[in-house]
C-alpha cells in the first residue's frame, strides 16, 4: 500500500485531509474536534453524547445540537475539496458515521504497516523490515491531533505516542539485526531519556552497547537503570535485564549477539 496517495485523513500531526498528498487544513476547531472523534472509529456510529463529551471535556454549550450540525456539513464541504464524497460523514438518528475505509486514516495505515513490519522482523528480513518501518514512521507529523484543544482528546492522543514509541524501539532492534549498532544506541538512548522507568529500552540499549564492543558501556546502562528504578519506583531490575547482565559479564556472545541480517 502506498500511504503517500492512500492517506486522506491524517490525525498523526496536525488534523488534516489531504488531496494528492498535499493537506487541506480543516477549518475551526469545533470541526477538528468533530472530525478527530470520529475517525478514531471509523464505520461506526459515534453518539451525539459521546462526540459532545470528547469535544467539549464533559461541558457542551446549550447549542451543541446545532453546532453538531454545522460541524458536520463544514467536514462534509471540505471533504469535497479533499475528492471525497459528502456522504463519507453520515447523520443517523443517535449521532454520526465516518464512512471511509480504516486504512485511509494514517493512524490506521500505521499500526497496519508496523503489523507487516513485526512479520518481516520475526522472520529475519531486516532490511525489508527498515524500509517499510521507516515509512510508517514517516506518516507521524508532529503529536497526534497536535492542534486539537479537548482535554479528553489530547489525553486520547498522548495515548498514541506510546505506539510510536514502540515503533521507534523496533526500529532500533532492526538495527541491531542489520548490525546498525550506532544507529540503535543513538535511538534507544533517546527513548530512555523520554522513559526511564522502560526496563525492556535499557536491555535493548544494553544489548546494541555490547554488539558494538562497549562492554563498559552496556554495564554502565545497567548501573543507570538500577538507580532510577530504585529512586523512582523502589524496585531493582527484572529477572530479564539481570539476565542479560549475567550474560554481558560473561561475555556470552550467543545469548547477546544477534546474527546480522541483509
Amino acid at each position: 500500500m502506498s500511504t503517500r496517495t492512500s492517506v486522506t485523513i491524517r490525525l498523526l500531526g496536525p488534523v488534516t485531509l489531504v488531496k494528492d498528498a498535499l493537506p487541506i487544513p480543516i477549518p475551526g476547531q469545533r470541526q477538528r474536534r468533530f472530525l478527530t472523534c470520529l475517525a478514531l472509529r471509523p464505520g461506526q456510529v459515534i453518539s451525539k453524547d459521546v462526540i459532545s463529551e470528547e469535544s467539549w471535556d464533559g461541558e457542551p454549550p446549550l447549542t451543541v445540537s446545532g453546532q453538531l450540525q454545522t460541524s458536520a456539513w463544514m467536514i462534509r464541504t471540505a471533504m469535497e475539496k479533499a475528492g471525497l464524497s459528502r456522504d463519507a460523514v453520515s447523520s443517523h438518528d443517535s449521532g454520526y458515521e465516518l464512512r471511509l475505509a480504516p486504512e485511509t486514516i494514517d493512524l490506521f495505515a500505521f499500526r497496519g504497516m508496523v503489523r507487516g513490519v513485526r512479520e518481516l522482523y520475526t522472520g529475519g528480513r531486516h532490511k525489508d523490515a527498515s524500509e517499510r518501518l521507516d515509512a510508517a514512521l514517516a506518516l507521524w507529523k508532529g503529536p497526534a491531533f497536535a492542534d486539537v484543544t479537548s482535554c479528553q482528546l489530547r489525553l486520547k492522543g498522548e495515548a498514541l505516542e506510546e505506539e510510536r514509541t514502540a515503533a521507534v524501539e523496533l526500529r532500533a532492534l532492526i538495527d541491531v539485526g542489520l548490525g546498525h549498532y550506532s544507529e540503535a544506541i543513538t535511538r534507544l538512548s533517546e527513548l530512555v531519556e523520554c522513559d526511564p522507568l522502560r526496563e525492556d529500552l535499557y536491555v535493548g540499549l544494553m544489548k546494541a552497547y555490547y554488539a558494538e564492543g562497549r562492554q563498559a558501556d552496556a554495564i554502565q546502562v545497567f548501573h543507570r537503570a538500577k538507580r532510577n528504578l530504585r529512586e523512582h519506583i523502589g524496585i531493582n531490575p527484572g529477572a530479564k535485564m539481570t539476565k542479560v547482565m549475567q550474560a554481558i559479564l560473561r561475555q556470552d556472545e550467543q545469548f547477546l549477539l544477534p546474527r546480522a541480517s541483509a
